[in-house]
């Protein structure tokens, strides 16, 4: 019996079958459940005890584990065959890609250039090699900048979210609204655009983070809608791993933002928010935040009375997501708001909840990247502090609302997308000229860098 044969024999058969089934990540099984490729690992494992040096079986032992989420097991057994074929370019490939899936970017580096540094690699493994190696690059800089930029075109039933109905009832009585009141159809134009900078600091730990947004919509007929927004924020982001709180991190931003509309002066705003993450497992994600912003409202050419909706505004959020398979995952939420505004009949609480699902597939067309479809529901009640006596001065507005959007994602290549979306809105109120419905739907160019 070889010393290789006996070390094989000894790691593998004092690796308990629960070790064996382990998930570092989320599965991938596709077709198959997860069920049925347990077993064929079961079977090759008797296999590889037979014939320790049958890197087929290795190989293939690796790929089912790999597809079960186990990434270390696949680890231990394509390192184990070092012995056997220690210069093979696909064995110190596929081991970078399994170190890079698992985080350790400085391991996957060395066996991705002791794949490179073998003679005659063939060059569709040269080419993967060097995009895994671009990607560690990029991870492993102090300093990060990504952004995306998206354009397009949008149409809206209700772009004015107005009341269906033209007669609506006023404190018992009933009144006819002009046509620029009730709900009117248009189509837009628009664009929105985001930039993220990030730098991780000498301080153990500690990274700085930066970001600024901005979207713009011009209307076809309403030149009242037409906005101009932007927002800021910056701060430090704590990794809580230095506490021994592993997977967990938490940031506090300061935060400043403002609108146009009309060209005139609408909102701004500036604010504080903290949020906290938390990587529970491999496949699942819990998300915390708080924030606070004052909000000082001007009043516009369409809109004389917006100033007293200033005041204090605080929101909350909790979401938790999990991946189902690496190309499923799902997001729960739920959101709570409080507005404090000048007047009570302004002044509003907000509890809502969400749930979303996003889906990646293979191209339908040629063989690009893989195409992404998502769909969000979500509902939320409103209930304001005092009745507004101009529209029912006995009872306080009360508001229920649902909405459903759905997106499909389709790239040209790695950087660059068609983005279609499809959305319903409907809010119901005690106020029946807050009631309305509105039907969307937008397309456009996404690019990223």
């Amino acid at each position: 019996m070889s010393l290789a044969f006996l070390a094989l024999s000894l790691t593998l058969s004092t690796v308990p079958a629960a070790a064996q089934q382990s998930q570092n990540v989320a599965p991938r099984t596709g077709a198959a459940s997860l069920g049925e490729i347990e077993a064929k690992r079961k079977a090759l494992f008797e296999r590889m005890m037979a014939a320790p040096d049958d890197l087929d079986t290795a190989f293939e032992y690796a790929a089912l584990s790999s597809q079960a989420g186990d990434l270390e097991g696949a680890i231990s057994t394509l390192e184990r065959m070092l012995i056997y074929a220690p210069g093979l370019p696909r064995l110190q490939l596929e081991l970078g890609v399994l170190y890079y899936r698992l985080g350790a970017y400085e391991t996957a580096r060395q066996y991705f250039d002791g794949a490179k540094a073998v003679g005659d690699v063939p060059p569709e493994v040269l080419a993967k090699v060097d995009q895994y190696l671009a990607a560690i690059d990029q991870r492993g800089a102090p300093s990060q900048l990504s952004g995306m930029v998206r354009t397009g075109i949008r149409y809206q039933s209700n772009a004015n979210a107005g009341p269906s109905n033209s007669t609506v009832t006023l404190n018992g009585l009933s009144y006819t609204l002009d046509d620029l009141s009730v709900a009117g159809d248009d189509l837009n134009a628009f664009i929105n655009g985001a930039v993220r900078y990030r730098h991780d600091t000498d301080l153990q730990g500690i990274a700085l983070e930066a970001g600024i947004s901005g979207y713009g919509a011009g209307y076809r007929d309403r030149d009242t809608l037409n906005t101009a927004a932007v927002e800021a924020y910056a701060g430090p982001v704590f990794d809580l791993g230095r506490f021994g709180l592993d997977d967990r991190s938490l940031s506090v931003m300061l935060l400043t933002s403002g609108v146009l509309i009309e060209g005139d002066r609408y909102l701004a705003s500036a604010g504080v928010s903290t949020n906290f993450d938390w990587q529970v497992t491999p496949v699942d994600s819990l998300s915390a935040s708080l924030q606070y912003r004052y909000e000082d409202y001007s009043n516009t050419k369409s809109r004389q009375t917006a100033e007293l909706q200033s005041g204090n505004r605080y929101d909350g959020q909790l979401s938790w997501s999990h991946n189902v398979s690496e190309d499923l995952s799902l997001t729960g939420r739920l959101l709570a708001t409080r507005r404090d505004a000048e007047t009570g009949y302004l002044s509003s609480t907000e509890l809502g909840a969400g749930l979303s699902g996003t889906y990646r597939y293979a191209a339908l067309i040629g063989d690009g990247p893989a195409w992404i479809i998502g769909l969000e529901a979500a509902v939320a009640g409103r209930r304001y502090d005092d009745p507004d006596a101009m529209i029912n001065a006995g009872e306080s507005q009360r508001d229920r609302e649902f909405s459903l959007n759905l997106r499909q994602i389709t790239p040209f290549n790695e950087r660059v997308a068609l983005v279609a979306e499809a959305g319903y809105r409907k809010v119901w109120s005690n106020y029946d000229i807050k009631a309305f419905d509105n039907i969307s739907m937008s397309i456009g160019i996404q690019a990223a860098f």
